[in-house]
């Protein structure tokens, strides 16, 4: 199987806090995989190590079989790999079109305006509302915004943090629909989500993290019959 992205015994701190330890994961060309796990288990954590936003003290991380630990955030999106981190973070005083072509503002290529009316035709009302100030958006079109805008850096592998917090149940549904179809067009994911039941649906594989530490993986079918998974996460 040719992986695009591993982790291997990571280990990060916040200062003396550790907030994984020792995580290991894998997440194969064109899958997506979820990282599951209660509020400060070092999900988010564990995608900002992947962008390189926080420092890796100990461990490998690799894509594609290099090595890329001390490699920068820059170079990290350079490499296709791009993080929509949680609570969406648009640029609210920057209007839809500008904050999709911050997206792209690494990219030389020609393909722009193609990537553009594909992030579009995911998400028509964001092309309703160009030039409308993204502050003034709804919370789901921020998150709709957020995801084009990663889509504009035009990921191989996109690192998606929470993607249905604090959205309406339908919103919800539609969102991880586009999910799905962002995958088949060839993009691997890597998907924190707080939504264990749509989680677990929509990946292939599945990582359960604990206090900083992969404590269960497993395909996403196997983990949804797990006794603890079902009394943990899926309320049953």
């Amino acid at each position: 199987m040719f992986l695009m992205l591993k982790l291997m015994d990571v280990h990060v701190y916040y200062g003396s806090i550790q907030a994984l330890d020792g995580v290991s994961l894998e997440v194969p060309k064109g899958d997506i995989v979820t990282l599951l796990g209660a509020n400060g288990a070092g999900k988010s954590t564990t995608l900002k190590a992947i962008s390189r936003l926080v420092n890796i003290k100990r461990g490998t991380y690799e894509l594609n079989g290099k090595t890329v630990n001390k490699q920068s955030p820059h170079s990290i999106v350079k490499k296709q790999v791009i993080h929509c981190p949680e609570n969406r973070r648009v640029f609210p005083e920057l209007t839809v079109e500008e904050n999709l072509r911050v997206g792209a503002y690494i990219r030389k290529d020609n393909k722009l305006k193609q990537d553009l009316d594909r992030v579009l035709s995911y998400f028509p009302r964001l092309g309703e509302r160009m030039d409308q100030f993204a502050g003034t958006l709804s919370g789901g079109e921020q998150q709709m915004l957020a995801i084009g805008r990663a889509l504009m850096g035009d990921p191989k592998i996109l690192l998606l943090d929470e993607p249905s917090l604090g959205l309406a149940p339908n919103l919800v549904r539609e969102i991880f629909e586009i999910i799905k179809q962002i995958n088949e067009e060839g993009i691997s994911i890597l998907l924190v989500e707080q939504n264990a039941h749509l989680a677990l649906e929509t990946a292939k594989y599945a990582y359960i993290l604990e206090n900083g530490k992969i404590e269960l993986q497993g395909s996403t079918e196997e983990l949804k019959e797990n006794d603890q998974v079902r009394q943990l996460y899926l309320g049953a």
